[in-house]
């Protein structure tokens, strides 16, 4: 009941599962350094007790400080790191700023979600918060001396000035394109890896096996309960209970999909169909306002596609370029650790679950797709694409090539504009031939090579 109570940022993180909760807090600014500031408060309070309880100016008479000295060096030493703290947050804010007009807005969550970004913004807080309570406490205790109080300030300082220096370079790293597509890509491999393997290779199946297709005529249709993204599915929990229950589930829509409230969802069918409670198969979905990359891998191919275009319009190619690299590299995971296939079987091999099928030739559309668009009278990125499909064409499974070398011919097909430089018209000829060698499409590389030769100017 206190819940309604709470501001509405806080209560949206106990409506959600705890996946959700764990990878939106993640994704956050504020828990880390929230973290910082409590230990800082304890700090405090423990040097503060320490210097009242113990007389450590006997030890350590050299760093004995009275108490005006020591109340006029922390007063002093607080306006130095608030001028840190307020440095820190205007070049956090020009990056953040220049980050999202010039590459993607979507790419801000990356920046913070970073260790290194959360761990110095919580220096930063946790540093002025100690000063702060040092200095506030300091006059409660009729102390004539104190020793770890200027000293564990001093150091605090010091090593605030020290950080402002890494978190400098930290931003200048990160404000290279470079290192944000591979940081990108680094963050969706383990994504893809982690997450999806564990939610729904384990439980894929190539075959489709008994569909109970008799009964599927019979299927009753589930209606979404709210609007929003699909962000997550519990598979493991749906195939569970659709095994007890003797059913088949077949979802509508795939994760990363929009829906409204009254859309259908999944249908079922089966033998326990009539005793279904289909509420304990609605709450295996998370909506959300936004695509999150948790079980959805085309929502990392968009990010870099959108640096890519982005990088494009900005008249910057060689940030384009290393953006379809990397989303090249992206793609190979993604052959390398996704099985594409519907089904999702439970313990006796019997499919459970039918999703919407993913393709291949899906995620290259989502990925070079967006990208050759917006790049079609841009003859250099072009020649790039058809580079980083021969590089994925070589390092895929060869089942992949069909649909490789027909997605590179039909970018070719409709370069709108005319070839009118030889060099280009060569070089592009040249990549073509190394992605038709590499795929096995000599034949209509030839035929290819007429077309493009007839563009000449």
């Amino acid at each position: 009941m206190l819940i309604k109570f709470l501001p509405r940022e806080i209560r949206k993180y106990f409506r959600m599962s705890r996946r959700q909760r764990k990878h939106e807090i993640h994704q956050s600014l504020w828990f880390k350094p929230l973290a910082y500031v409590m230990a800082a408060a304890v700090l405090a309070i423990v040097t503060l007790l320490i210097d009242m309880q113990v007389d450590l100016s006997v030890r350590a008479s050299f760093f004995a400080f009275n108490h005006e000295a020591t109340r006029t060096l922390v007063s002093t030493l607080i306006a130095s790191i608030l001028l840190l703290g307020a440095f820190t947050l205007n070049i956090l804010l020009v990056f953040l700023t220049t980050l999202s007009s010039q590459f993607s807005p979507r790419m801000l969550q990356d920046f913070i979600a970073t260790r290194e970004t959360q761990h110095f913004v919580g220096l930063f807080n946790g540093s002025f918060i100690y000063v702060l309570l040092l200095f506030l406490f300091m006059n409660n205790f009729q102390q004539d001396e104190f020793v770890l109080v200027p000293l564990l300030t001093v150091f605090m300082t010091f090593s605030t000035a020290i950080i402002f220096l890494f978190f400098i370079n930290h931003a200048i790293y990160w404000m290279q394109v470079h290192n944000i597509t591979w940081n990108m890509r680094l963050i969706s491999e383990e994504i893809i890896q982690k997450n999806l393997t564990e939610d729904m290779e384990k439980l894929k199946v190539v075959k489709a096996g008994d569909l109970k297709e008799e009964l599927r005529k019979h299927a009753k249709i589930v209606k979404a309960p709210a609007a929003g993204y699909i962000q997550l599915v519990d598979f493991q929990g749906m195939v569970s209970a659709a095994q007890k229950e003797d059913i088949i589930i077949a979802l509508h829509e795939r994760i990363g999909d929009f829906m409204l409230a009254g859309n259908p969802l999944f249908s079922y069918w089966g033998l326990g169909a009539d005793k279904v409670d289909e509420e304990v198969y609605t709450k295996c979905f998370a909506f959300g306002n936004k695509e999150t990359e948790i079980q959805d891998n085309y929502a990392a191919m968009s990010k870099l596609a959108e640096v890519a275009i982005k990088s494009i319009s900005n008249g910057d190619p060689r940030s384009a370029i290393n953006a379809i690299y990397q989303l090249a590299n992206l793609m190979r995971a993604i052959d390398e650790h996704i099985t594409f296939t519907p089904y999702l079987a439970d313990s006796d091999k019997q499919v459970r679950v039918i999703t919407r099928e993913q393709h291949f030739e899906g995620a290259l559309y989502r990925g070079f797709g967006m990208i050759r668009h917006y790049a079609k009278g841009d003859l250099p990125i072009i020649i790039e694409i058809v580079s980083a499909l021969r590089m994925l064409a070589q390092s895929s499974n060869p089942i992949r090539h069909t649909h490789i070398w027909r997605f590179a011919e039909n970018t070719i097909e409709n370069v709108s504009q005319e070839i009118i430089y030889d060099i280009d018209r060569d070089l592009l000829l040249e990549k073509l031939d190394l992605l038709a060698n590499a795929t096995g499409n000599g034949t209509e590389y030839e035929k290819l090579k007429k077309a493009i030769e007839q563009k000449k100017a």
